[in-house]
């Protein structure tokens, strides 16, 4: 027998005999433990879960100062964990006022108009997070849309993958139908071989725009703290963080020593794999961690790169070439297969010192050549070393064809994965890529199927509204995504690759947990677990599945603490 097993055998005798802090009863409890799937009441002593069963057994824990919570029937999951978020980003898009939903070019051309009238006259309008797959025209604006919202004015829509620039920017910028075109770039052109004011990729060309505001300390530890809060509200007791530099992990590490954090957080450490092949490995050395340090509130998780570009934008490197359906994304070229940053070579030696130094490793890519790519990278180390230790992670991986799936089992490679792209750009994706690469669009049956370990998560990068945030972070949203197939117009794209609602619920709780070695701590209710979750406002496994997207989190328990409770509950 085992330390875990004995430890569940000698925990109840040990506990009768002090009492426990904590119990909530009178429930309807899915715990995710295979030892008992189904509970009424829970007892807390401290951080931990002490025990979980029937009325009868648990309210046997309580003492003359236990604290006795009767649930009144309501439904209890484990706390849920986003495995995909950028935290930091989101609240500081709204650091200074809320950004609107946009859904027309209308809306984005209004959204210019109220920076207009609010910044300075020298100052970069930016509008962040602009997706012409959720846009009604189903395309980017133009140069001249944006001037006629803010004549003279430099304006920037962007989506951090593509931009659309105005006049005034672009002359600032020097950009003229002579501009060669730029490295891992593309300057789109109109017919008379003018730019249209949309340029893909070209980070060198765009990065520093979307840097003009210098973000401080100060700034990321509210940004942080304010994010976890509005976490919380959403049921989210756990996230991985997917993208952090020394900043980051410094306000994070602030945060927890004060002790105001409420959501337990796996930081990603973010780098650019730029460079020759020897400065990649320099740059990863002089990391003064590894995967692992820290404690169950901060944890330093995976080394991650970004590959490719993006699906909604047309960037995303794929197996073979676009095509002719990319209207949507403002271009015509046959041949167009989409963007690699980091050279084959790096992303190699990247895969192979982070393995010898013990960094779990992960890295965006949307497209499936780039998914192809980095599998090519993981073999190389593996072959060094199994990587599957290591617990070697691709992050969106949207189309994994059955050759990546097998390969990705054969190494124990995870994925983390977000449904609410299928959700909201499916209708426009499925007539960008024909039904044969869409038939292995985020295949979650067939992923769970062969055996892969999927997480769940969002991707979340603006606003703080669960449910109109880009994009939407709200669990039980995500869960019915992938539940039901459904999208935004109402259609069922591939129903095949539906899951039952207790996967659903494992990909939020269980999976996210082992992406993060952390699955013996935290993911199911039960005894010795960190006293982690949610109480919600339907039965989960019960309620109509339409229902399951709009359930609530009504309390939020984190550490065995209450960090939310619904108003008016």
């Amino acid at each position: 027998m085992t330390a875990r097993n004995w430890f569940a055998v000698l925990l109840p005798a040990l506990a009768l005999a002090q009492p426990a802090d904590v119990i909530y009863y009178n429930a309807k409890i899915i715990t995710m433990w295979e030892g008992r799937p189904r509970a009424q009441a829970l007892a807390i002593r401290g951080n931990r879960f002490l025990a979980v069963g029937s009325n009868e057994e648990i309210l046997k824990y309580a003492g003359h100062m236990t604290r006795r919570v009767d649930l009144g029937g309501r439904c209890v999951v484990p706390g849920l964990i986003d495995s995909h978020t950028h935290p930091s980003g989101a609240a500081l898009s709204e650091q200074e006022g809320p950004v609107p939903v946009m859904n027309t070019i209308a809306d984005v051309q209004a959204y210019i108009r109220q920076q207009a009238a609010r910044l300075p006259a020298d100052r970069l309008i930016f509008v962040p997070k602009v997706y012409a797959t959720r846009l009604r025209e189903r395309r980017y604006p133009t140069r001249y849309e944006l001037d006629a919202a803010a004549p003279g004015r430099l304006v920037m829509a962007d989506n951090g993958y593509a931009s659309v620039l105005s006049s005034a920017l672009l002359a600032k910028l020097k950009i003229t139908r002579d501009t060669p075109q730029p490295p891992n770039g593309k300057i789109i052109k109109d017919e008379k071989g003018e730019p249209t004011g949309l340029i893909l990729g070209a980070p060198d060309l765009l990065g520093p725009l979307r840097r003009t505001r210098q973000i401080t300390h100060r700034d990321l530890v509210w940004a942080i703290e304010s994010m976890q809060k509005k976490y919380n509200e959403a049921g989210i007791t756990s996230t991985i963080d997917r993208g952090q530099g020394p900043e980051g992990f410094r306000a994070y590490q602030e945060l927890r020593q004060a002790g105001r954090l409420t959501v337990r957080t796996y930081v990603t450490f973010l780098i650019s794999a730029q460079g020759k092949p020897e400065q990649v490995r320099q740059e990863i050395m002089r990391i003064p961690f590894v995967t692992g340090f820290g404690d169950e509130w901060v944890r330093v998780g995976s080394i991650k790169t970004i590959v490719d570009g993006g699906i909604l934008i047309g960037t995303a490197y794929l197996r073979e070439p676009y095509g002719e359906n990319t209207a949507v994304y403002g271009y015509y070229d046959p041949d167009y297969r989409g963007v690699l940053y980091v050279p084959k070579e790096n992303l190699f030696e990247m895969a192979i010192t982070a393995n010898r130094l013990g960094w779990q490793m992960t890295a965006h890519t949307a497209g499936g050549g780039a998914t192809d790519l980095l599998l090519d990278a993981y073999e190389a180390a593996d072959r060094e070393r199994p990587i599957r230790p290591r617990r070697f992670t691709v992050s969106h991986g949207n189309f994994p064809n059955e050759e990546a799936r097998a390969r990705a089992v054969r190494m124990g490679v995870l994925f983390d994965c977000q449904p609410a792209w299928h959700h909201f750009d499916g209708p426009v994706l499925k007539d960008v890529f024909g039904p044969a690469r869409m038939r292995h669009f985020i295949p979650l049956r067939s992923m769970l199927d062969e055996g892969i370990i999927v997480a769940g998560g969002s991707d979340h990068m603006i606003r703080f509204d669960a449910r109109k945030a880009i994009n939407p972070y709200h669990p039980f949203f995500g869960m019915w995504m992938a539940i039901t197939r459904r999208t935004a117009d109402g259609s069922v794209l591939n129903p095949e690759q539906r899951i039952t609602r207790l996967e659903a619920l494992r990909l939020w709780t269980l999976n996210g947990a082992y992406l993060s070695f952390e699955e013996n701590l935290k993911g199911s209710i039960e005894p010795g677990k960190l006293a982690d979750f949610v109480v919600i406002s339907k039965d989960y496994l019960e309620c109509p599945e339409d229902e399951i997207k709009d359930i609530e989190a009504l309390l939020t328990v984190v550490d065995g603490r209450e960090v939310y409770r619904r108003p008016g509950w």
